[in-house]
């Protein structure tokens, strides 16, 4: 339950930023929390991983949210889950 909660609170910080308001970040971010639950719900051993460094990167106090997206983009990446294409 816990762990549904991390990613509903990033990800109503990542609908709620003014970045995301428009454009491809719209569908791309319904896309991303899709993903973020299944990766938290799994019991694979590399979801598991993945997921607790996503849950560590989201948890910092002091970094931005498009610093936080970056880096989770780039671990989603390594595991071969693309999610958000080229976003410009």
């Amino acid at each position: 339950m816990k762990r549904a909660n991390i990613v509903h609170d990033f990800i109503q910080k990542l609908r709620n930023h003014p970045a995301s308001q428009t454009g491809p970040w719209v569908r791309r971010i319904d896309d991303l929390e899709t993903a973020l639950h299944a990766l938290f719900a799994s019991d694979d051993e590399r979801a598991i991983e993945m997921s607790d460094k996503i849950r560590g990167v989201i948890e910092r106090k002091h970094m931005s949210v498009e610093k936080r997206l970056a880096m989770i983009q780039q671990i989603l990446r390594v595991g071969r889950i693309h999610v958000f294409g080229n976003v410009a």
